[in-house]
């Protein structure tokens, strides 16, 4: 504070001062100029007058006289240090490439004025920090390549390819260039099986082209003999007549387009065109020399490696994304306690990510959702292969985290195989690394059991839309080490949220829970949440900015099962025991409102299913019948012995049972429970079952 009074008393009280001060920044060499509040120059020195080509600035914004390659961002940096009042000192920026000169690197330091000051705004100090190698490139042809192939091929995007080649050209080579692509390229389609077939041209990118000047032919058929040749083009009005006596039209191009010169290059990959390449010299007094033909022609083959790139990953991307979309399920069973909504979150890499849905039996349902890293068809099959090998474990109904643990087994198994494989086709190896989280819904017991083979923990949002993680120890990924992975079983309020998700979600997974509440914030209060509706509020927070990776998210509301449509029943230990069970079926399966047929065939069932418990099970002995989509009978008892499907001898007086009940019933088996005992189970459509699924 004494320092700046110290200040303010010697310019107030030497004039002499300021004048030299004054003077010392007129004659500085570091460009001064000083901004308003919308970033106008209202004043500069003589060293901004050089650096922006020897224009005057005054009264124009900034970014419209100085060629940045961002101008926003900058523009935004300008205006957060003059709301802040906070110094931005020796901020590093790119200029484009201009008729007048290559890209620079410029030192720009921002001092914010004081706010009571008249004309208040921002003093902006420049200075051309740009390394002699970037000057002095152009007389070194290879020197010049590289400059051009390091601006140019670090997207696989035609348009961005395009764009950046045209840049990179103007004005060291050309004073204007433009570029079009064949039209396969721009519909994503392959190219022609006919060579000689000549495609239409499109052009994508421009620089430099003067204003109300004609640059692009109508009429392409003058360019056919050189696109038909592979080979570049140059001429001049002057020192060349030979093409232009006889084509006239390209006479008239160069005059439309106001140049001297133009250099035509085809954009050829293994015999295919994939585009041409326009170069225009008006203000540029030189003619095209054969060393400008040699780099262009060089240019173009490194433009064409970058867009033939651009157009295999397009192409494979395409591909893997229907194959990954037809293995997915299209409408994933519910029951009637089970709502269920999924979203796919894209990203640069995709391909991998899988959900399902597997009914199981006794009502329960069982949730998967996986991820195999990386992208293209290679991973989308092997996505294909795990799902598939999770959906036939399910159906053994193994606990789930016996199932993860078979699972990473196939993953294993197709490890080495992919292994096996680049090392015959002599590819770049790339590891399979896949993660799965799977949790099993049981809707009588309102309880979820979990596993988790490298994925995220299953997250749970209650009614009351208090968002937790159920806590899961995490097991190695699919196909790692071959170690137990455990399950956890936690009990659920019914009218829950249970959200399975992908890693891709977040970078962060402990964010989770944070996102969510989010999202549920943006719901109406009122009435339970609706997946649909949260799939949406997260698609709307996470789609604003490109990913990296896909994610994928399963929804699922998990209700309680009607009460009403379970029926259970102890069974007598003895002969009396088929007759109680056909009993209860009969009383509960007329309630129900079933068929004769049904009737019948569930008495049956539910006669040999009694009496296998009591003859070859150990007390004691239940019946439970559940009506959902399908008639679900079950025996269970205490015993470990597995019923075995029999082919009786005609002379046998036994042994047709479980073959009658797999005549009867359209899914049957058996299931152990993790407490001791096993249950077996058979399951028969019923006529509302089979028109719901309709």
């Amino acid at each position: 504070m004494e320092g700046d009074a110290r200040r303010e008393r010697t310019l107030e009280t030497c004039p002499e001062a300021m004048r030299v001060a004054c003077e010392a920044l007129a004659v500085s060499p570091l460009a001064i100029c000083v901004l308003d509040d919308e970033l106008r120059v209202t004043d500069c020195n003589e060293a901004a007058h050089r650096l922006l080509s020897g224009t005057d600035p005054t009264g124009q914004v900034l970014t419209d006289v100085l060629p940045l390659r961002d101008p926003q961002a900058e523009t935004d940096h300008a205006r957060e240090v003059r709301t802040s009042g906070v110094a931005s000192l020796n901020r590093l920026v790119r200029t484009r490439q201009t008729r007048h000169g290559g890209s620079r690197t410029l030192s720009l330091s921002l001092f914010p004025m004081p706010p009571d000051q008249e004309g208040s705004g921002l003093i902006c100090t420049l200075a051309d920090v740009t390394p002699d190698e970037e000057d002095d490139c152009g007389a070194d042809p290879l020197r010049r390549l590289a400059a051009i192939q390091n601006e140019v091929g670090d997207t696989l995007d035609h348009d961005t390819t395009c764009t950046e080649l045209a840049e990179a050209l103007v004005p060291s080579a050309a004073d204007t260039v433009v570029i079009a692509l064949a039209e396969h390229l721009t519909q994503g389609e392959p190219p022609p099986l006919a060579r000689h077939h000549l495609e239409p041209l499109c052009p994508i990118a421009c620089s430099g082209a003067p204003e109300n000047g004609h640059i692009w032919p109508a009429d392409q058929r003058p360019f056919a003999p050189l696109l038909a040749a592979r080979a570049p083009r140059a001429t001049d009005l002057v020192a060349d007549t030979r093409w232009l006596d006889s084509e006239p039209a390209i006479e008239r191009l160069l005059r439309e387009a106001g140049a001297h010169a133009l250099l035509a290059a085809p954009i050829t990959r293994q015999g295919t065109v994939l585009g041409m390449l326009l170069l225009y010299r008006g203000e540029t007094p030189a003619p095209f020399s054969r060393e400008d033909i040699a780099l262009v022609e060089k240019v173009c083959a490194h433009t064409a490696r970058c867009l033939d790139h651009a157009r295999s990953f397009h192409r494979e991307h395409t591909i893997a994304l229907a194959i990954q979309h037809s293995l997915l399920p299209r409408h994933p069973p519910t029951g009637a306690a089970l709502d269920i909504a999924d979203l796919r979150l894209p990203g640069e890499e995709s391909g991998g990510g899988w959900f399902d849905v597997m009914p199981l039996s006794g009502a329960r349902t069982g949730l998967a959702v996986g991820q195999v890293t990386g992208f293209g068809v290679r991973t989308a099959t092997t996505m294909g292969e795990l799902r598939t090998a999770g959906r036939s474990l399910a159906t053994l109904d193994l606990q789930p985290g016996e199932l993860l643990a078979r699972l990473s087994r196939t993953t294993a198994t197709l490890a080495r195989d992919r292994s096996a494989a680049q090392r015959e086709e002599k590819t770049a190896r790339t590891p399979l690394r896949a993660g799965c989280t799977y949790a099993e819904w049981d809707p009588l017991s309102c309880e979820v059991t979990v596993a988790r083979a490298g994925g995220p923990e299953v997250v749970l949002v209650r009614p009351d839309r208090t968002v937790d993680t159920i806590a899961t120890p995490e097991g190695p990924y699919l196909g790692g080490p071959a170690e137990p992975i455990p399950s956890v079983t936690a009990a659920v309020p019914p009218d829950s949220l249970l959200i399975l998700h992908t890693p891709g979600l977040t970078d962060d997974p402990g964010a989770v829970p944070g996102l969510l509440r989010k999202a549920l914030d943006r719901l109406p209060s009122s009435d339970g949440v609706d997946p649909r509706a949260l799939c949406d509020e997260l698609a709307a927070l996470l789609t604003s900015h490109p990913r990296a990776i896909e994610a994928q998210v399963l929804v699922c509301r998990v209700m309680a099962f009607p009460g009403e449509r379970v029926a259970t029943l102890s069974l007598p230990d003895g002969p009396q025991a088929a007759e109680a069970a056909r009993a209860c079926c009969e009383q509960h399966l007329r309630e129900w409102g079933l068929d004769e047929d049904t009737r019948f065939n569930g008495q049956l069932i539910v006669s040999e299913f009694a009496g296998n418990a009591v003859r070859h099970g150990a007390p004691p002995a239940r019946l439970r019948l559940i009506f959902d989509q399908a008639l679900t009978i079950e025996v269970s008892d205490s015993g470990g012995n597995a019923p075995l499907l029999r082919h009786a001898q005609e002379g046998d007086e036994g042994g047709r049972g479980l073959f009658i009940v797999s005549q009867l019933a359209d899914r049957w088996g058996t299931r152990y429970e993790s407490g001791g005992g096993k249950t077996i189970w058979a399951e028969v459509d019923t006529a509302e079952g089979e028109q719901g699924s309709e």
